[in-house]
């Protein structure tokens, strides 16, 4: 049976198949609905075995049992492919739940004859945020399609997404709060380190759990893929900041001393004492536990949009904080610099 191999403790070989035979081991990349391709009878670790490998993923030719030209072909193509399998587990699951709703509507309906107002339609009886879901399926499968030329113009574009009412969601930590938890946890603890980790990155906590020093390039900037999303995001880690960022030097120079109170230095930032990696859920519970005790009610995604909400009011533009915090859409982004607009207005 195929299954995913971890390459030196570091990179995660998908559909690899490993076959034990006459004292000789064979190795073959068989991913689902493809032809079983052979690979180099050299070790999966070695330079020359990963390169076959990555090779070997990029021509992968995936059967569909849907007819030609039809939506369900392109939603088939889009499941199997790289762009697809690459996502996180949550991301796919939800993509998929959808992908297989639109499937079984579309039936054999024809991806060329689609348009906007089918799309429309289908998210019509949808509450919001199912809404919001469906039509980011809508746009990656013909995003896909047309790649694959099964489309010419994607209707998706043009739909536009309900308004999702708004919700206090997981409130950003105020100056107050940020004051509380560092008096009540001192630089040398894990949960002063893993404040300052989360607060200084914006970073989701499935991405602090990960984040290690071999992330800093060169030029001083830490550069990580989300897990969510698998886009990258860019810190400032030693290098200069830019304009915007100087106001906050303070923060990142008390991450580093965070950093170097450490008892024990391994290969992630947040490890446990014994070195082993730590789950997001594990993580999640240390950062609300600690910030219980220092009177803070609230949680680590606040950090994060503490972090969004302190780039906008030091007037960095939306773009530039998506790259620091890895939002995929500007929509994200574009409420944090509305409302320092909004509160510089009522101020004037």
């Amino acid at each position: 049976m195929p299954r995913q191999i971890r390459a030196a403790g570091v990179v995660t070989l998908k559909h690899l198949q490993t076959i034990h035979k006459g004292g000789k081991v064979y190795h073959y990349l068989r991913a689902p609905g493809a032809k079983r391709q052979r690979l180099p009878d050299l070790p999966i670790d070695s330079t020359p075995f990963l390169a076959a490998y990555a090779a070997a993923l990029t021509v992968v030719e995936v059967k569909t049992k849907a007819a030609p030209g039809t939506i369900a072909q392109m939603i088939e193509g889009y499941l199997s492919s790289r762009d697809h399998l690459d996502r996180s587990d949550s991301y796919r699951r939800t993509i998929r739940r959808h992908a297989e709703a639109i499937k079984e509507q579309a039936e054999d309906a024809l991806a060329a004859h689609s348009t906007t107002e089918d799309i429309a339609d289908d998210l019509e009886p949808l509450a919001p945020n199912a809404a919001a879901d469906r039509l980011k399926t809508w746009r990656a499968i013909c995003a896909y399609g047309k790649t694959k030329r099964l489309l010419t113009v994607d209707p998706s574009l043009a739909a536009r997404r309900k308004a999702i009412p708004k919700s206090i969601g997981h409130p950003a930590w105020t100056d107050a709060d940020i004051e509380r938890y560092r008096a009540r946890w001192p630089v040398g603890t894990v949960q002063r380190l893993t404040f300052e980790l989360i607060f200084w990155t914006g970073a989701r906590i499935s991405d602090a759990v990960l984040i290690e020093p071999g992330m800093v390039g060169r030029d001083g900037v830490l550069q990580f893929s989300q897990q969510k999303t698998g886009e990258p995001a860019f810190v400032p880690w030693t290098c200069q900041p830019p304009a915007y960022a100087m106001r906050m030097l303070k923060d990142r120079q008390l991450l580093h001393m965070a950093l170097e109170a450490r008892s024990e230095k391994h290969m992630t930032f947040l490890a446990t004492a014994q070195g082993r990696t730590r789950s997001s859920k594990a993580l999640g519970h240390l950062l609300s536990e600690a910030a219980g005790a220092a009177k803070v009610e609230k949680s680590a995604h606040g950090l994060r949009k503490a972090r969004a909400k302190s780039l906008a009011e030091a007037g960095a533009t939306v773009h530039q904080i998506a790259a620091w915090t890895g939002h995929i859409t500007l929509e994200e982004v574009e409420h944090y610099t509305r409302e320092q607009t909004d509160g510089r207005q009522r101020a004037g």
